[in-house]
């Protein structure tokens, strides 16, 4: 019997995003968790994958939340243009084509964003959301 597995969306999104971002953003770091020490010092995006359900046997629905922390909150300007460009690179329906993407569709009336989030700190932040059909792993 091949046992179906839940994609992990949140490897593949952050090793995608890291290769299409690092030309452009040289110091970026994309992860599925923000680090304790971070001071605003360099671009973060941080991908969570807040589950969903299975449509049928291969199939999976995600919800994938993105937070993106760069520059401060009196100059947000760099942070929203680099949330932008990842909302443009994750809703591409292109993305369903590469070799190894899990991601058998967008599904555009769950995408939203980016915004902006209030921040204690002085670092601006944006938020977006996203919605995939996904094929699971087989084993």
């Amino acid at each position: 019997m091949t046992t179906v597995l839940p994609p992990d969306l949140e490897a593949w999104l952050c090793a995608y995003l890291r290769k299409q971002l690092k030309l452009s953003y040289d110091a970026i770091r994309v992860s599925n968790r923000e680090p304790d020490d971070y001071n605003g010092s360099y671009p973060l995006v941080v991908v969570r994958d807040d589950g969903g359900s299975q449509s049928n046997r291969v199939l999976f629905d995600r919800s994938i939340g993105i937070t993106v922390r760069y520059g401060s909150r009196s100059a947000p300007g760099p942070c929203r243009d680099l949330a932008a460009r990842i909302y443009g690179l994750l809703t591409d329906p292109e993305i369903c084509e590469l070799d190894g993407s899990p991601i058998a569709a967008v599904e555009e009336d769950g995408c939203n964003g980016p915004y902006f989030v209030a921040e204690d700190a002085n670092i601006a932040r944006c938020y977006l959301t996203l919605e995939f059909s996904a094929i699971g792993e087989f084993r």
